[in-house]
């Protein structure tokens, strides 16, 4: 899983929106693909404009998470909210405050009203 200072560096060096797609782009193709049989009803994130699946595991008190979407763009976004999270406590990712780190990550021309709600829908399953 990708360090999160890196990818958060990465996109605020992104000076254009061409520049923030490329790089959310090139960040999905880090992400493990899902098999057929994780995409199941229950680990779909609900309100989510494109399919998102997310399966999250507690080992040892340490979460881990695996996602998928069928957007490129989703994934890179995926991509940079799981590296934030991964291997945390659950504690830990209680106290986080998530939206505002991703305030920081410079995706706002990205995450239309629709996408807003599907990666507020992660956070919430993150957090749940």
């Amino acid at each position: 899983m990708a360090n999160y200072l890196e990818i958060k560096q990465q996109l605020q060096a992104c000076r254009s929106k061409e520049e923030t797609f490329k790089a959310l782009v090139t960040l999905s193709k880090t992400l493990s693909r899902l098999s057929a049989e994780e995409k199941t009803e229950q680990h779909k994130v609900k309100g989510c404009e494109s399919a998102v699946w997310l399966i999250i595991e507690e080992i040892d008190g340490i979460r881990h998470f695996h996602a998928d979407s069928d957007a490129k763009l989703m994934r890179g976004v995926l991509v940079a909210i799981l590296s934030l999270v991964e291997g945390k406590t659950s504690d830990d990712i209680q106290s986080m405050d998530l939206k505002t780190e991703l305030t920081e990550l410079n995706l706002s021309s990205y995450l239309t009203s629709s996408r807003t709600n599907g990666v507020l829908g992660i956070l919430d399953k993150i957090q749940a």
